[in-house]
């Protein structure tokens, strides 16, 4: 069961409601991208694996920057540590987990989130073309990026 474009777009939709829910609706989308050489990591990553009904992964990269100011919107106080950007990356990702979950069912596995700082030890496997939906948010940047094996795309 491929997944068809509006799917995708579901994935990219989910996210930014998430971010828009944090940030009062202040998510500004970029132009998006295809990449076909190369991945777009920034200082944290949080990463979902795909399996089932599509291939591939999902995942959500951020400046530190940009995790800070979605700590201070959630929390008026406290010291921000790089645990607090960790914590911060793994609400997004768990919350595109969850929400994919709710709408593929078991027809699509998604792993549980791995949280990463700069580009992990263990390589991703890259797909032929990889969509990248770039977002600001108080001038700092976040990427959505998405890779499917290309037979799971209609």
């Amino acid at each position: 069961m491929p997944l068809h474009e509006r799917d995708i777009y579901y994935f990219i939709d989910v996210t930014v409601a998430y971010l828009n829910k944090v940030t009062g609706n202040e998510i500004v989308l970029r132009d998006p991208t295809i990449e076909f050489q190369s991945l777009v990591f920034s200082a944290y990553t949080g990463l979902l694996h795909l399996k089932g009904g599509a291939e591939g992964f999902v995942y959500i990269t951020a400046s530190q920057e940009f995790l800070q100011h979605l700590y201070t919107a959630r929390h008026s106080r406290g010291r921000f540590t790089e645990e607090n950007c960790r914590d911060v990356m793994n609400d997004i990702a768990t919350a595109i987990a969850h929400n994919v979950h709710k709408r593929f069912g078991p027809a699509l596995h998604v792993s549980e989130p791995r949280i990463f700082s700069t580009v992990p030890d263990d390589p991703i496997e890259m797909p032929p073309a990889v969509f990248v939906q770039p977002f600001s948010w108080r001038n700092e940047l976040a990427y959505f990026v998405l890779g499917l094996n290309s037979s799971q795309i209609t």
